[in-house]
């Protein structure tokens, strides 16, 4: 998404985050407020390749906790396939909110949904939607009771968001396969 390449280890993620500082280009500076971006990427969160360990689901979830917490914007990549791979990550996403509401951190989330082929197809994307704030809300719920809160039920009660305007649909930007693709 910026460009970036982090390390991996032998098959497709690192354990842990790596975090690269990014120059601001002048133009954008005083429009940002800022003169550099951190970016911070958590890639094997859920990995398939890193689930045999005991300790995974807490670390996944404590290591989002970290990143959210340091993070002015979260942007979750809902680049993936798997429906289960993905409300296993989206129930990782709500523990770590649900954590910052209840320290009182404003949060800021924005849903990406990269490799769409037809980003202007409007029915389908409302519905498709409607139907992750369906499973953001149904994460919500599960991970207030593990997080023994039950006064929240939905999404929207842990972090102001709205599925207008905390959605953005890309279409693919490589070429060819990754990761020896071009962007």
């Amino acid at each position: 998404m910026f460009g970036l390449q982090f390390p991996v280890a032998s098959g497709r993620c690192t354990r842990g985050a790596f975090m690269t500082l990014l120059n601001v280009r002048q133009n954008f500076q005083e429009e940002l407020s800022c003169d550099f971006i951190l970016v911070i990427d958590t890639e094997g969160l859920r990995a398939p390749e890193l689930a045999s360990l005991g300790d995974s689901n807490e670390h996944d979830n404590e290591l989002a906790t970290l990143v959210v917490g340091l993070s002015d914007i979260s942007l979750v990549n809902m680049a993936m396939e798997n429906t289960t791979e993905m409300k296993d990550i989206l129930q990782i996403v709500v523990h770590a909110f649900l954590r910052m509401k209840q320290i009182k951190k404003k949060a800021n989330c924005q849903f990406v949904h990269q490799n769409v082929s037809d980003v202007s197809a409007h029915d389908k994307i409302t519905r498709e939607n409607k139907l992750l704030l369906e499973q953001l809300d149904e994460m919500t719920e599960i991970a207030a009771k593990m997080e023994n809160n039950d006064d929240v039920t939905q999404f929207s009660e842990i972090i102001d968001y709205d599925i207008e305007r905390d959605n953005w649909y890309i279409s693919g930007l490589w070429h060819g396969v990754p990761p020896m693709a071009s962007i």
